[in-house]
């Protein structure tokens, strides 16, 4: 079981790879999705499967406090240049 679980992240970050050049159509969604879940200054923000960080700068730049995760080093890598060019510390 073990393996096939494995395997199954592996192929998933290994797809998950090629998503950074898609992270500009995700702007305005991320922007909504903050003001949905009415994200203000101060609140502990989780961003499981972070991405690119679009969702975790968006709320860091509304004064949360950010934590991103995400199985894709690729857009980990990503996500920190994200929250650099965005003045914006997110662990």
């Amino acid at each position: 079981m073990a393996d096939a679980l494995d395997g199954f992240k592996a192929a998933q970050r290994a797809g998950w790879a090629y998503f950074t050049p898609l992270q500009a159509i995700t702007t305005e969604p991320a922007v909504n999705l903050v003001n949905f879940a009415a994200i203000r200054a101060e609140q502990r923000v989780l961003d499981v499967a972070c991405g690119t960080g679009v969702v975790a700068v968006t709320a860091a730049l509304r004064g949360a406090r950010v934590t991103g995760l995400d199985l894709t080093p690729e857009l980990l890598v990503g996500a920190r240049e994200n929250a650099r060019i965005a003045a914006v510390s997110i662990d």
